[in-house]
This record gives C-alpha cells, structure tokens and sequence, in this order.
C-alpha cells in the first residue's frame, strides 16, 4: 500500500517540478543605458545604471512602462559583470528576462569604451 501510494505521488509531482523547471520568457527587454557613478553615491549604492532606452527582445514583449509602478524592475547587477569599475558614463546594454515564474534574470550585453 505504501509502494503505490508513493508512486501515485510522485507521478502527480512530476509534471509540476518539470513545468518550473521549464518556465516561459513573459519579458525579454534590451536596455541601453550608462553608469551613474553619482547617483550610486547618493544612494549608497556599489554601481547605479541609468536606462535610456528600452526595446523588445527576441522571445517576448517588453513592458517598461515608467507610468505603471507594478511594472517597475530593479536592476541587480550581476556579480561577474564587474560594472562597478567602469568608469562614470560608461555606456552598458542589458538583457533583462523574466519568467511567468517571477524570476528575473539581467546578462550585461555589451560594455562600451572598454571600460569593464
């Protein structure tokens, strides 16, 4: 009885560890945008990144709306880019994706100036 009721389980477990693991892309965005070294002091912060523009990627929508505060992503740059040297004014592009999961994930695209 135990056998089969640990199989019925995992049976019904499968497919929900299988759907996260496969989560779907509901926001690709491309971000333009250039290191504020001023603005990060104010706010205490390592790097700040000013973003200027914002376009669709290729596997979904972009939604940035500045007007919609629940829209709103704070940028959490990751630790292997080593934006928090470039120098004030560096330009940057990101790739911002976030999954029907809630997940967002940033990937630094391109340095400008050599700078990082």
């Amino acid at each position: 009885m135990k056998t089969k009721t640990l199989s019925i389980l995992s049976a019904l477990a499968l497919p929900l560890l299988a759907g996260s693991a496969h989560a779907e892309i509901t926001q690709d965005c491309i971000l333009e945008g250039s290191v504020d070294k001023r603005k990060a002091a104010q706010l205490g912060r390592d790097v700040y990144v000013k973003f200027r523009s914002a376009e669709a990627g290729d596997a979904a929508p972009c939604d940035m709306s500045r007007s919609s505060r629940s829209r709103r992503v704070q940028f959490k740059a990751p630790s292997t880019d080593d934006i928090t040297d470039a120098p004030h004014g560096a330009a940057v592009k990101y790739r911002y994706i976030e999954r029907d999961n809630g997940h967002g994930q940033w990937q630094l695209m391109e340095p400008s100036d050599g700078a990082i």
